[in-house]
């Protein structure tokens, strides 16, 4: 006789089940579920109230288990009676006994052993090692022992039989169905439970290639049986493999016939029919032709309406598998991805025989963002653990690491065919990393399509002076597609990569062997935001972990981006780039962070140009959301042990160049200086980096939180960043009482959006420059950055703009507000800082401008008619300059009164005509500005045109001049 155990017990859940009954039928009450594996329970005797933990494990309870202590400690309070369960066949140690007893400080610890369950479970639950119905369970036992391994990862790892069980693991999935709201029409989309699906209707369940599906198959079957337990209703599960329907002629029928024969032979295929409920599980029918497809629905239609039968279909991609097809009524169903959860759920489950090794991979895939940068499907969790287990590999700090052991893993298991011996793991590697780079290469990423790629194959083969025999070629293909895991033939016969990732992987690996390795490095440095460019360029530079001058190439590259798109794709490759850089000295991975930090202010520039331009998704933004925005992929893509020296260092430059910034007139700029420290500080008070000193030095040294702005950021980073004391940090901050005290300033900022903001002093944050424009209103400086945009392809201007006329109280008009300023600044410039920058006051060249301009006190000397210049310092006013072209001739005049060159006078008439911008004056060809300069601009905004704007050159020039900048216009 078999002797009993509890020892196979699969998972966590069903090992707290058992102990719950168990605790039921010892007569303990109120049992509850704290946690995944604890329960707590109560018992009332003639002794007395007693309260009790139970924690429940599948692990070897040998030495000092962390995450067993850690589960109690947060779980027990005193006076608790505490059990531990373990249904491992190994006795639990008397040292791992008396240590949990002294870190718990009680004594007041019983431990179940495996031996003790079995006893348990013979004593008041018999019932457990099976039902009376011969029949049934005779096939139940036959379905359990069929069930296979990942049948797909086996076959492409060819891994021990010892990994069946663990690749087997199943984690309580994430499903989800749409429903019609009977009340909004509108699709709701609602939690699907995994017992839903023995309910008699027909499901299919569709998912992602890796996300589980064949496991939730055989769960389900599981779950059929545990149902067949307590019910009435006993339910058959036949699981069909793709496999099984093409031996059987691509029919359902015989397919499902020959199933029950070989689980109970073909005298129990009546029985099966007569006397049970059938749950057919389709394993996937994807692969199929579309009229074999058909022909398999047709049938399933039949079987469903003739006998007691209900069936749930696996499938990638639904909507492509029932197209055109008639198919029985049936509810769609959807498996989603692993969420971190989820992850950790499953380590601890596979290591569950050592928890120790379930905490050392958890931590490195968290130190090094591993989970960030694979899909976090079962499939590839699965790999990870699987590398860990049997080679003992650590994640290492970058992703290339683990690629080059999948790669090892991948192609170096693979079963040969003896006439394919020449086709060495090298050389298999070569092919794929040469048809990688192809495809990166090409224009659109062409793949091959079948045909075209074996004569790629082939042709390499001859220039190696391989001669391949005809006959081979099919093996030949199927080694490189079926064989390898890394390609495989698609609907369309292209030979493509199963997944992006390793296309990425296997270019990189060319480019660092290739000869030309310095030409093609560079191609990654200009392609850097390209698609696949950057993942190429991440898995390249984890080859040696130190490249100091590509990083040093990367940096220069990155400034020069000029779109948004660019701005934030390059900040997030530089994070990703300097984790997988870690061994590259600090001063240069600084360097890159400073770059990062740039490029996020210029971010910052382009989401408020595109709420200008009022682009639907970005019209009514608020600063504030830009500035918490992009914080936040700061903080997403900085937050890494391996960046923690870069990071301080970068802080510690900035905040070395704040002293220039003390007593600066440019507000702004010292508001932009400190956004890029707190982004910094923020990242480092928080995750596995944590160091706190840097915050602390912005509050007390900068008092940052007496800054409007950064009370709201800082709130809302406590909410975004992953604190984890939120309630302390407001409380030791005082938070709430300074949100109280700048309410009305916060306000403001939340209420106006960013348009209205846009070029005033109340923008917060700008890129700092070494120029200074100032104008007489809003609408001139939109206008004229606008205009030298298009007029050089997008280029970043060398100046800030701001409109003066919100600086002033005054009710007079922005050109005397603005010869004020100017004034102003003459007298209180005094830092270093201040007086390194070029300040250009831009004045109309109409009646009021002309009267400010020539009304400046005599320290703004005039260096030519339309030009004046503060004694000693780069203070200037300057006039709009009027074209020398005919069209404008009428608008030089002597007299003041007659004047009337403002700057939407630059754009062609027909354009002011047309949007009544105009009325003709007294003099002829002169025009005056009558029309709204606000919706004028608006409009002037979405236009892209080069010869709307060429007569800008005039003023841009004269800027350029003041400026010794020399810049090519497009004329």
């Amino acid at each position: 006789m078999r002797k009993k155990t509890v020892k196979n017990i699969p998972d966590i859940q069903s090992l707290v089940t058992l102990v719950t009954k168990i605790a039921e039928k010892l007569g303990l009450n109120e049992i509850k579920s704290i946690n995944q594996y604890m329960l707590s329970a109560t018992e009332d005797s003639a002794l007395g109230h007693r309260d009790i933990k139970i924690l429940c494990t599948l692990s070897e309870l040998g030495g000092k288990l962390q995450l067993i202590l850690d589960q109690l400690k947060e779980n027990i309070i005193p006076n608790d009676e505490i059990i531990v369960v373990s249904s491992n066949e190994k006795k639990i140690s008397n040292y791992f006994k008396n240590w949990l007893k002294e870190e718990l400080n009680t004594d007041k610890i019983i431990f179940w052993e495996e031996s003790f369950l079995v006893q348990l479970v013979d004593k008041h639950l018999p019932e457990y090692w099976g039902h009376n119905d011969v029949f049934l369970k005779s096939f139940e036992d036959a379905f359990i022992n069929n069930l296979e391994s990942n049948g797909e990862l086996q076959k492409a790892l060819k891994l021990d039989k010892k990994f069946e069980e663990l690749l087997n693991i199943f984690i309580e999935p994430k499903i989800y169905r749409f429903k019609d709201d009977d009340k909004t029409g509108r699709l709701l989309r609602i939690k699907f439970k995994k017992d839903q699906y023995l309910d008699s209707n027909n499901y299919f369940l569709s998912g992602d290639a890796g996300t589980g599906k064949t496991t939730l198959l055989k769960e389900i079957g599981k779950l059929a049986i545990e149902h067949n337990q307590n019910s009435i209703d006993k339910i058959l599960p036949i699981r069909i493999k793709t496999s099984l329907i093409a031996n059987t002629e691509y029919s359902i029928d015989k397919a499902i016939e020959r199933e029950i024969e070989n689980l109970v032979g073909k005298e129990g295929l009546d029985k099966v029919f007569d006397d049970y409920r059938v749950l057919v599980l389709i394993d996937s029918i994807d692969e199929f032709e579309t009229e074999k497809q058909k022909g398999i629905f047709s049938e399933l239609n039949n079987i469903v309406e003739k006998e007691n039968l209900s069936f749930v279909i696996a499938t990638r991609n639904y909507e492509n598998l029932t197209k055109g097809c008639e198919i029985c009524e049936h509810i769609h169903t959807m498996l989603s991805n692993f969420d971190l959860h989820q992850v950790q759920q499953y380590l601890d489950t596979f290591f569950k025989r050592d928890l120790k090794k379930s905490e050392e991979l958890w931590n490195s895939l968290q130190d090094n963002k591993i989970l960030e940068r694979i899909p976090s499907t079962p499939l590839t969790i699965s790999l990870v653990s699987v590398l860990f287990e049997e080679n003992g590999y650590e994640v290492p700090a970058t992703i290339t690491d683990v690629y080059d052991n999948f790669n090892t893993f991948l192609l170096g298991r693979l079963n040969v065919n003896s006439n394919l011996e020449f086709l060495r793991l090298d050389v298999k590697e070569k092919i794929l990393q040469m048809y990688a780079l192809k495809i990166i290469q090409s224009t659109n990423r062409t793949r091959l399509k079948l045909d075209d790629f074996i004569k790629y194959v082939v042709d390499y083969f001859k220039g190696q002076s391989i001669t391949i025999e005809e006959h081979v070629i099919p093996d030949l293909i199927k080694s490189m597609t079926d064989g390898t895991g890394v390609l495989y033939v698609d609907e369309q016969q292209f030979v493509t990569y199963q997944h992006d990732h390793f296309l990425e992987y296997y270019a990189s690996r060319e480019i660092f062997d290739d000869e030309d390795r310095q030409g093609l490095e560079k191609e990654i440095i200009e392609k850097f935001c390209e698609y696949n460019w950057q993942n190429t360029a991440i898995f390249y530079t984890g080859r040696t972990k130190n490249m100091k001058n590509f990083l040093d190439s990367l940096v220069v590259r990155v400034k020069k981006y000029k779109l948004l798109h660019e701005h934030l794709l390059a900040v997030s490759g530089l994070g990703y780039i300097l984790q997988s850089l870690w061994m590259t000295h600090s001063d240069n991975r600084k360097n890159a962070v400073l770059a990062a930090l740039d490029l996020l202010i210029r971010a910052d520039s382009g989401v408020k140009q595109l709420a200008e331009q009022k682009f639907p998704f970005f019209r009514g933004i608020k600063d504030t959301d830009i500035a918490v925005a992009n914080l936040a992929w700061f903080f997403i893509h900085y937050n890494s042990i391996t960046l923690r020296d870069p990071l301080q260092l970068a802080f510690d430059e900035l905040h070395s160049e704040m002293k220039n910034l003390q007593g600066t007139q440019f507000e702004k700029d010292k508001l932009t200086r400190l956004y890029q420290l707190f982004c910094i500080a923020a990242t480092l008070n928080t995750g596995r980096v944590k160091d706190t000193t840097k915050l602390d030095i912005l509050f007390e040294e900068e008092k940052l939180l007496t800054i409007p702005l950064f009370v709201y950021l800082f709130d809302e980073a406590i909410d975004i960043l992953e604190y984890g004391n939120e309630a302390k940090m407001r409380k030791d901050y005082k938070l709430a009482s300074k949100k109280k005290k700048y309410t009305r300033s916060i306000r403001f900022l939340l209420e106006n959006p960013s348009e209205n903001l846009r070029h005033t002093t109340f923008e917060r944050l700008n890129p700092i420059k070494q120029v200074e424009l100032f104008t007489e209103g809003k609408t001139d400086a939109s206008i004229i950055s606008h205009a030298f945009r298009v007029l050089t392809m997008n280029d970043e201007p060398y100046w800030s703009i701001t409109a003066i006329e919100n600086i002033l109280s005054a009710k007079a008009g922005g050109a005397q507000q603005l010869s004020a300023f100017l004034m102003r600044l003459a007298e209180d410039l005094e830092t270093d800082f201040d007086k390194s920058k070029t300040v250009i006051g831009i004045f109309d060249n109409d009646a009021k401008g002309y009267q400010e301009f020539n009304g400046l006190p005599k320290i703004f000397e005039t260096t030519n008619g339309i030009v004046k210049k503060v004694k000693d310092m780069n203070i200037y006013a300057i006039m709009l300059p009027i074209p020398e072209q005919e069209t404008y001739k009428a608008y030089h005049q002597e007299k003041q009164a007659f004047k009337f060159f403002e700057i939407e006078h630059y754009f062609p008439i027909e354009i002011l005509q047309e949007n009544n911008m105009v009325t003709q004056t007294s003099i002829p060809g002169v025009f005056e500005i009558t029309g709204s300069k606000s919706d004028f601009n608006d409009k002037i905004l979405r236009l892209g045109k080069k010869e709307r704007f060429v007569n800008f050159v005039e003023l841009f020039k004269e800027l350029d001049q003041l400026c010794n900048k020399t810049i090519n216009y497009i004329e």
